[in-house]
């Protein structure tokens, strides 16, 4: 998995200058650009599939894109409710994905061609095409960088990781949670206001990009903003979801032009719902893998999983880092973002992720060590012994003070890239250059810390940056640093305990723990399926057997004596 280039693009598009350039009023309304269609690809033909993805008499691409097509409408469509108790047909889905978008490529060829041919003057039903194209492999993109995939990575390895996740999600037990009528309305209230956050990030992130007109931005804006705030009604019996409405209120009073500074607000917002869930929220359902048979699983499929699991927690360290500095920028815009904060860390929600607290500019330009120190959130060992070996390190406060002032200022340095800096003046340099310049004494160094943990758990560590590499010890609240120096030895513990085929505790324990990382993945693509994003309608619809989507409507009102419009029917699917 080529988790690097990922990395890199994400650091090099964040408040890049991409889309700067005035759009003229025709490219808005085309919403595809250059810079989309090179990512698009070329249609190949593929005629090889993990086994399990296909029956047999679908051997050729025809029949498994035809095949693909009907599953895509009825997993992401007709069944997306059912996407949190069977996410191994959401897994599945993202295999058929890639069959579908490419014979969606194929079928569209003519009218690509056209529309790159004649940019930006391009007949409507052309234009429609490729926005069509360009939304379909917009989710195809959002579902590969779940498990750190890039669009250029092998397709088979794709494919083969998810139908891997699929067969692990079939052996778990599919667990119904009884819930009360209060937790019940909580579960769907949260998903709902889930989706409408969902949506507002994409739309404001569509004029940011001047992919949408003013009038039609402010009517949907308006629009999401109003049922948001009747979902969060419904939950004004909880503290957290009263402190996330106060902030929607003061998210409101940003300026509808400044769509950078709104876009980086609804990205934290999004982020804010899915640690509110975790607190808040009871599941309805649950898979339960520990008492799975992992026997029939290949070497290489146990490999899969393991860098599955690695790699969904890089991401979520990716996302992370992402939203830090989305609150920097929040931060210095005087929008007083950790305020807010600081109110959820009083009534309880931790934000594990938030490792550093940043502040203004000017007020960092005047930190000491001390202030350094208390920037870094996450707390460090103070103790560490090997009783293997006899080893022992006590800490004094002298030097925890001095580590994690390392900590936060490593990590800063590390967050920030020189195109992110250029949204900030002259003052963003200064606290950089404050860095730079060594002008406070520490007790106990980085390198010294990294060393010891190297001679305590035989790895070969030579300084800081060694560890780093090894295991990113800045970027997670959630383990220790010594933690991290031995979590690369779980992926080889999970390949051999699952690879003895023996039920034992351990493999079990370590399956089950794959499973809660790998759900949240299962969680994230469910989410993004539920708020429009991954699917077009018109196209899943066609798969189901009908020219249209309005014609699955009609059908659906005959077989059942209703009476939905096809406007209605959109509503009640999320869209």
């Amino acid at each position: 998995m080529k988790l690097i280039s990922f990395i890199l693009l994400s650091i090099l598009l964040f408040f890049s200058t991409a889309y700067s350039k005035d759009r003229s009023e025709i490219e808005t309304k085309n919403k595809v650009f250059p810079e989309d269609w090179i990512e698009f690809g070329q249609f190949k033909e593929i005629n090889k599939a993990p086994k399990g993805l296909f029956e047999d008499k679908h051997k050729q691409f025809t029949q498994m894109s035809k095949y693909s097509q009907k599953r895509i409408g009825t997993i992401f469509v007709t069944q997306k409710n059912l996407m949190d108790k069977y996410p191994e047909n959401l897994m599945k889905g993202m295999a058929y994905f890639e069959f579908f978008y490419m014979q969606q490529l194929k079928e569209n060829k003519k009218d690509i061609d056209k529309y790159i041919k004649n940019y930006p003057n391009v007949k409507n039903h052309v234009r429609k095409s490729v926005q069509k194209i360009y939304g379909l492999n917009k989710a195809r993109k959002s579902m590969r960088e779940a498990l750190g995939f890039s669009l250029e990575d092998d397709l088979q390895e794709v494919l083969l990781t998810y139908v891997t996740l699929s067969k692990l999600f079939e052996k778990g037990e599919k667990i119904t949670l009884k819930l009360d009528s209060d937790k019940k309305k909580v579960y769907k209230s949260h998903k709902k206001l889930t989706e409408h956050i969902s949506k507002i990030k994409s739309l404001v992130e569509e004029k940011d990009q001047q992919r949408i007109s003013e009038k039609k931005f402010i009517k949907e804006f308006k629009k999401l903003s109003k049922k948001s705030k009747s979902e969060l009604n419904k939950l004004n019996n909880i503290e957290n979801y009263k402190i996330f409405s106060s902030l929607l209120d003061e998210i409101e009073t940003i300026s509808l032009e400044n769509t950078k500074l709104l876009l980086s607000s609804y990205k934290f917002s999004d982020y804010l719902l899915s640690e509110i869930k975790t607190k808040e929220v009871s599941n309805i359902y649950k898979v339960d893998l520990s008492n799975a048979d992992f026997s029939d699983f290949k070497e290489k499929e146990l490999i899969v999983l393991a860098e599955a699991s690695k790699s969904s927690k890089k991401n979520k360290i990716i996302k992370n880092n992402d939203i830090q500095k989305d609150i920097f920028y929040l931060e210095n815009n005087n929008f007083k973002i950790n305020e807010f904060i600081n109110q959820f860390s009083s009534n309880s929600l931790e934000l594990s992720g938030l490792n550093l607290k940043l502040d203004d500019l000017d007020k960092m330009n005047l930190w000491a060590r001390n202030d350094w120190a208390n920037a870094w959130r996450n707390p460090i060992p103070t103790k560490i012994e090997d009783k293997s070996s006899g080893i022992m390190i006590d800490l004094s406060e002298e030097d925890i003070e001095s580590l994690k002032a390392q900590l936060a200022m490593q990590h800063f340095k590390e967050l920030f890239d020189i195109e992110f800096a250029k949204n900030f003046e002259n003052n963003f340099q200064e606290v950089v250059a404050n860095i730079d310049q060594n002008s406070f004494k520490f007790s106990y160094g980085l390198d010294d810390y990294a060393k010891y943990l190297g001679t305590v758990f035989n790895m070969d560590i030579r300084n800081y940056a060694d560890l780093t590499d090894l295991a990113n010890a800045t970027h997670n609240a959630n383990w220790s640093v010594e933690e991290y120096a031995s979590a690369y030895q779980v992926n080889v513990d999970f390949i051999n305990a699952l690879a003895s085929g023996v039920s034992s505790f351990d493999a079990a324990q370590v399956a089950q723990n794959l499973g809660a990382s790998l759900q949240d993945v299962a969680d994230t693509i469910a989410a993004a399926s539920a708020a429009g994003v991954s699917v077009d309608l018109e196209s899943a619809a066609q798969g189901l057997g009908y020219d249209s989507f309005a014609s699955a409507v009609e059908a659906y009102n005959q077989q059942h004596g209703t009476n939905y419009t096809t406007e209605q029917a959109k509503e009640a699917l999320g869209q």
